[in-house]
């Protein structure tokens, strides 16, 4: 069995697909075992939108560093929506935003004391 060096596989150019649709989609996500659905869309190049609202804040936390491994692992983005609201985003989508971008890939839910009341 011979195995191909990673170079010689070739990349899929999305640019040259910028005519399909963007599709969101928004989960709310009620058991950590449900981030694989939404991993297998964002890996369909779907944007994700996560509410956690019904999860405790560790496994809510589980759930974004999955989801923001995976997003990572497509040259993807995070965006911390609202508390436990997330948007998934693929590297074929902009997003604009004042707000200013997460300092790491996966945010820290233990230790927000963010205030998303008069942001818009």
């Amino acid at each position: 069995m011979t195995t191909e060096p990673m170079s010689s596989i070739p990349r899929f150019d999305w640019s040259a697909n910028q005519n399909l649709q963007s599709e969101v989609v928004v989960k709310t996500i009620n058991a950590v075992e449900e981030t694989r659905e939404a991993l297998q869309l964002l890996q369909a190049r779907k944007v994700v939108i996560l509410v956690l609202d019904q999860l405790s804040t560790d496994k809510a936390q589980r759930v974004v560093d999955w989801m923001a491994g995976g997003t990572c692992a497509i040259d993807g983005q995070t965006f911390w929506i609202s508390e436990k609201t997330f948007i998934f985003v693929p590297n074929q989508v902009e997003i604009k935003s004042q707000r200013p971008a997460p300092s790491s890939a996966s945010p820290c839910l233990k230790n927000s004391s963010r205030d998303f009341s008069n942001q818009a």
